[in-house]
């Protein structure tokens, strides 16, 4: 089963969230270029936009470490903003996707 793993990231200011999520969306046009399978969803909240989550999901965790590694990169532009970071991690145990 895949592995899905989300961070909701309170920052200090709307400026800083919407940094990161330019930071995301470069990170999401360069993956283009890698082998890398990356899935990802980055969404801001709309009523506290200093309020990102992260939605990630691996195939297993030789996939997840793949990525994180690959992401490793990036980390130095989140991490001097300063976030509050809450992080969960859990293995799929049901998933279902309803016809569009």
């Amino acid at each position: 089963m895949s592995i899905i793993r989300l961070t909701v990231r309170t920052f200090q200011s709307v400026e800083h969230a919407n940094m990161f999520i330019v930071m995301c969306e470069k990170v999401a046009n360069e993956s283009n270029n890698t082998n890398l399978k990356i899935n990802m969803k980055v969404i801001q909240n709309v009523d506290q936009k200093n309020q990102v989550t992260s939605i990630w999901e691996y195939d297993d965790k030789k996939h997840m470490k793949e990525v994180r590694s690959y992401l490793s990169q990036f980390n130095s532009i989140p991490n001097s903003l300063s976030p509050k970071e809450i992080a969960y991690e859990g293995e799929v145990k049901v998933s279902a996707k309803n016809k569009d």
